[in-house]
């Protein structure tokens, strides 16, 4: 479905240098597919796969928006905020990405610690890291490894069982601040935008106070335009935006093609009177 006029945007998606299925061009070659004109690619805590995704999009003949997803601690608890646009050189948001990455990999070798006592398994941490062709591995990898190896079922029972938080391999990570993560997307030219806001199960309350602090640091704009939303949903984030005064963003969110729910592009319309974030990206 169109966003604006002739163009279609999906500012949201994930690509092998995260936790996505397809590579980068893969990636971007199936958003061209399904008629994407502007597709932000934004892995997790990482710019790694942006040169791989330009030079499909160049060839594809499409417009890609450099972006990442910050993973964040606010109020002791983790939240994801889009940077949209950025500068992908810009040494303030390339120091972040490194310390955010390094904390990534802290986090998974004590996971592949922890799994290797817990589920009587042996260097876990190296086995996920081939398997996933990365030093940081996330816990889905490890769930994929746990599914290898014998231990669950599938994904959902490796993260009911050991991954999710309160189970024996949790390891809970030293992300950076809300506010560090917007200075260093605005350091870089770009647009700080809370990621899926329905996705972290928080009352009306919650969120709205999530969004004072998001606000109040200077944060940009609020996913609001996703697959799958309730009207209940859909009507708090119309609410929240107008409020706070923010910009809208619309993505899919969009990690594998077994997602059926989560097609590259097949969003709703932005809400009638919002300021679309995408106009302040640099043209």
């Amino acid at each position: 479905m169109s966003i604006q006029h002739s163009e279609c945007f999906d500012l949201h998606s994930h690509s092998l240098a995260s936790d996505g299925a397809l590579s980068p061009a893969d990636l971007v070659n199936r958003a061209a597919d399904y008629g994407v004109t502007a597709l932000a690619l934004t892995d997790h805590d990482t710019l790694a796969g942006l040169p791989e995704a330009r030079q499909a999009a160049k060839e594809r003949g499409i417009r890609l928006i450099n972006g990442i997803e910050f993973s964040v601690r606010h109020d002791n608890r983790e939240y994801h905020i889009l940077g949209l646009g950025l500068d992908s050189d810009n040494p303030q948001l390339c120091e972040r990405v490194a310390s955010q990455q390094q904390a990534r990999v802290n986090r998974a070798r004590e996971i592949g610690r922890r799994l290797d006592k817990a589920a009587g398994l042996a260097n876990s941490y190296e086995r996920t890291c081939e398997l996933a062709d990365s030093q940081a591995p996330g816990r889905p990898w490890f769930a994929k490894y746990l599914e290898q190896a014998g231990r669950v079922r599938n994904g959902r029972h490796a993260f009911n069982r050991f991954l999710k938080q309160g189970q024996s391999a949790f390891v809970a990570t030293p992300w950076c601040s809300m506010e560090e993560a917007i200075e260093d997307i605005h350091a870089a030219g770009g647009q700080a935008v809370v990621a899926h806001p329905h996705g972290y199960g928080l009352t009306r309350k919650k969120l709205r106070q999530l969004l004072t602090a998001f606000k109040a640091q200077g944060g940009d704009g609020l996913e609001v335009a996703m697959p799958g939303l309730t009207r209940q949903q859909q009507e708090l984030l119309n609410e929240c935006w107008q409020h706070f005064d923010l910009k809208v963003s619309a993505g899919s969110d969009f990690h594998s093609p077994e997602q059926k729910w989560l097609a590259l592009g097949r969003l709703p319309d932005i809400p009638r009177g919002a300021t679309p974030v995408w106009q302040s990206f640099n043209q």
